[in-house]
């Protein structure tokens, strides 16, 4: 198992509300992704939400649909990028790798809980990715 499989699963099993990963690398190619979730026909709008560089006060791309479910931006910053379905089909956590960079980790949230409920876990596994990707 290579260190990022491995990352991956200790980040499963370490948060019950993370449902998928994704990996992108800094090139915008997808590294890995776990099998209950294919992001594959999704990388374009991802590429280019995390290549979007925000100026003080831009609101930025206010909504991404992945897998064939739409997202609001709830928030959009270099270091996390929140989306929710208002439909109650989930949330979705992208963190860029390095913060602001142009790979990252992107997580499927259970949508009985908050985003947030998640948020600290998945940053700082993203962390452990930064030489990775």
């Amino acid at each position: 198992m290579s260190e990022i499989e491995n990352i991956i699963d200790n980040l499963l099993t370490e948060d019950q509300n993370v449902y998928g990963v994704a990996i992108i690398g800094k090139d915008g190619s997808l590294i890995t992704q776990t099998e209950n979730w294919d992001l594959t026909n999704d990388l374009g709008p991802i590429n280019e939400l995390l290549n979007q560089k925000l100026e003080l006060g831009q609101k930025g791309i206010t909504n991404i649909t992945i897998q064939g479910i739409r997202y609001m931006m709830v928030e959009n910053t270099e270091e996390r990028k929140i989306g929710t379905n208002i439909a109650h089909k989930g949330h979705i956590i992208i963190c860029p790798i390095p913060i602001g960079g142009t790979g990252a980790l992107i997580t499927y949230i259970n949508p009985q809980v908050g985003p947030r409920d998640a948020l600290y876990n998945i940053q700082e596994f993203a962390k452990k990715l930064t030489n990775l990707v």
